[in-house]
């Protein structure tokens, strides 16, 4: 029916209008219509999801009358089209509609004027023309487009997908995968969706049960038994056991007539196509285990080549530096000096105070000197720790997403790496990288250079998969020399004592004004204790200066939510004048300490920067956020790679070091416990570390080593090929 939009019933505004929203709208008929007591409709109640706001279109509506017990007649839409006359009037009235996000009444005048009666083909088929109109850049016409694709050929896309919680954002990329086949795909083969990162099997299955899908398909038992492995690769795992595998799989399926014998029967049919792949009777997704595989044949490549050619008398050199340091090196920090220079592959490791930061700017002096041609680059995972290696060396530093080009995209995927051309690379705080980093910064290395890679091997292992650094040490193939005696003697030195305690699982902390512990069992008084420490701290060391940290993001009061709602009000209060802008139940203000979630172009998961400034744009808004001088832009539709970032879960704040850290640890937070993750929390610490919570957890924490064992097989397959290799001289 040909109907033009009233008024909009529920939601109760526009702006409340979500791409998941049921809505409810009054329509005008703008044909004759009779209703079923024989007299002319002159209104039009409609339900469903997506439907169209404009007062300035008219709207083709296609779906079915139902009789609501409480509403009455109701009309649902299913899927519209607007009706639009190819006029100037007509045009600008569509763009001007207040769907096409970016363009306004000015806007959309110099597109008609540049493209004329032609411009809706130019939308459908080529939008970059439109990168040709003043006004409009890359971010103006990435907003344009995918609302454009929202609110045309893939709205029935959306409004399809919308009931089953899959954003516009997402529908909309599915649509730029599969085009016009979208929609039979979804209604047809949904477990396909399971392709598209950020769609999960559980997704796709809701799906696929709600069109009648048989729950014994093979297509969806494939699916689970790939969903998996991807789900233990959430939480570390590379791979699973074959047994504990299928068990796992069994619980996902949750349907009884699907056996465990059916079960392995499938997944061996998968290992036959090449779609699983087994290794020591470990089950890998195939992608997965060629990257190990991959990883593994680059690091014993690396290690095997013959001795570097440092062209150095390494005593004296080292007797140089210390001259002119003032310093004295032990045995132990000389030969991790000795040893970097040396060797093409090695690995230093110790925690805080054993002396890592002064043997990193050794290393560098005495290679500068001696290579002063050679090309020297130091990275780590994160901007801060990039930052603080610089700072520490005296040497340029950058992160290694940054060192070789390795940017992620808008689904979050990294393409390939840029080689990199370095004589030496020093990568500090190595623990943190996962699979994925380290398969791509070893795919970099250019042959001959010398790569020393320093971290703490009992810091919490990387949040992607795999246990890269403990696998290289656990092998025996890479030259390792391990720091263990803490020389760090100054104010701070019971973090640097009491992490080494932790380390080898003592008890015994010592306590004082550096290091204390507040009893507090409650969390609701915890939550309390710890706003009011973190607000004497910040008065003491200054925000950036402060770390609190916690186990959970969410479910309790002391969580990083609660924290950081909490502690956002008392330092960056709302007030008249202040920008700020709402993205779902979460409030963004101009000002606001913010941590971003996920890696994105330049800009890396766990960066730390502030809202500089809030700006409408159309029906829009863009946020400015500065991260140490870096300035990225967001909209409405980026919102979500960002968080408030005054409260941390020890995780993110991997790689960081704060004048004072508090830390969160209750019994309520069991199975986050962990020695790596306290001994994480303190190390960020470099003059202070408050705990407060119960000292049950803290015992439990430092007593429990196990829960982080991850699956993975790398450093079997690096004896593997050395053993190999051996073999072959």
């Amino acid at each position: 029916m040909l109907c033009q939009f009233e008024r909009l019933v529920y939601p109760k505004t526009v702006q409340a209008v979500t791409p998941s929203s049921y809505m409810v709208a009054l329509y005008r008929p703008c044909e004759k219509l009779i209703g079923a007591a024989g007299t002319p409709l002159t209104q039009i109640k409609a339900v469903g999801f997506c439907l169209p706001l404009s007062g300035n279109l008219r709207y083709e509506l296609k779906g079915r009358w139902k009789r609501d017990p409480k509403h009455g007649m109701q009309y649902e839409v299913e899927q519209y089209d607007e009706i639009l006359i190819p006029t100037k009037e007509g045009i600008l009235a569509y763009l001007c509609s207040g769907q096409i996000k970016g363009v306004g009444p000015k806007v959309a005048e110099r597109i008609y004027n540049t493209f004329g009666d032609q411009t809706l083909d130019i939308l459908d088929h080529d939008p970059d023309k439109l990168l040709t109109v003043h006004g409009i850049g890359p971010g103006r016409l990435k907003r344009i487009r995918d609302s454009y694709l929202a609110n045309r050929a893939a709205r029935d896309v959306v409004a399809f997908l919308a009931p089953h919680g899959i954003t516009a954002n997402r529908a909309v990329k599915l649509f730029e995968i599969y085009g016009r086949q979208t929609l039979n795909i979804v209604q047809n083969h949904p477990y396909r969706l399971c392709e598209v990162a950020g769609i999960s099997f559980h997704t796709a299955d809701r799906i696929a049960m709600s069109l009648g899908l048989p729950r014994a398909s093979a297509e969806r038992v494939d699916q689970a038994l790939l969903f998996t492995l991807a789900d233990a690769e959430s939480k570390g795992h590379l791979c699973m056991d074959k047994h504990k595998f299928i068990s796992a799989c069994s619980q996902i399926l949750d349907t009884p007539e699907l056996t465990e014998e059916m079960l392995a029967n499938r997944a061996a049919r998968m290992l036959a196509d090449g779609r699983l792949t087994s290794y020591l009777g470990f089950v890998y997704r195939e992608r997965t285990a060629w990257l190990e595989q991959h990883l593994a044949e680059k690091i014993v490549s690396q290690s095997d080549r013959n001795e570097a050619s440092a062209n150095v008398v390494i005593s004296k050199e080292i007797s140089a530096e210390e001259a002119r340091l003032s310093i004295r090196f032990a045995a132990e920090q000389k030969a991790a000096i000795e040893t970097a220079l040396t060797e093409h592959l090695s690995i230093i490791t110790g925690g805080p105070g054993t002396g890592k930061t002064m043997i990193q700017k050794a290393i560098l002096d005495i290679y500068q000197r001696h290579n002063p041609k050679a090309h020297i680059v130091c990275c780590a995972p994160t901007g801060r720790a990039a930052r603080r290696m610089e700072e520490s060396t005296g040497h340029p530093a950058s992160t290694v997403h940054r060192a070789i080009g390795l940017y992620a995209g808008d689904d979050g995927s990294f393409g390939s790496p840029l080689p990199l051309n370095a004589d030496l690379l020093l990568v500090d705080e190595i623990s943190m990288l996962d699979i994925y980093v380290a398969s791509a910064l070893f795919d970099a290395v250019k042959p001959g250079c010398q790569v020393v890679l320093i971290g703490d091997a009992d810091q919490l292992p990387s949040v992607g998969p795999g246990a890269v650094l403990s696998e290289m040490i656990a092998s025996g193939c890479v030259p390792v020399v391990r720091l263990d005696k803490v020389y760090r003697q100054r104010e701070g030195s019971r973090i640097a004592i009491n992490a080494k305690l932790i380390r080898h699982g003592n008890l015994a902390l010592e306590y004082g004004s550096d290091f204390q512990f507040v009893n507090s069992p409650q969390l609701p008084d915890s939550a309390e204790t710890m706003v009011q420490l973190y607000l004497q701290e910040v008065r003491r060391c200054g925000v950036d200066n402060v770390a609190l940290l916690t186990p959970y993001r969410q479910k309790t009061e002391t969580s990083v939510n609660a924290l950081n709602q909490r502690l956002r009000d008392l330092l960056n209060p709302p007030i008249p004048g202040k920008a700020e802008v709402s993205c779902g139940s979460r409030v963004f203000r101009c000002g606001d300490k913010v941590m971003q979630i996920r890696n994105f172009r330049d800009v890396s998961n766990g960066d730390i920067g502030y809202i500089t400034s809030i700006r409408e744009d159309g029906d829009d808004a863009l946020l400015q956020v500065n991260f140490g001088g870096r300035i990225a832009e967001y909209d409405l539709s980026m919102l979500d790679q960002l968080d408030l970032g005054y409260a941390s879960t020890v995780h993110k704040s991997q790689g960081a070091e704060y004048r004072s850290v508090i830390l969160n640890l209750q019994t309520a937070h069991y199975i986050m416990l962990t020695r790596p993750l306290v001994y994480t929390a303190i190390t960020r610490g470099k003059e202070k570390v408050i705990i407060v919570g119960e000292r049950r957890a803290l015992c439990m924490a430092i007593n429990r080593t196990d829960a982080e064992r991850r699956g993975t097989c790398l450093a079997h397959r690096l004896r593997t090929l050395k053993s190999e290799n051996r073999k072959d001289l």
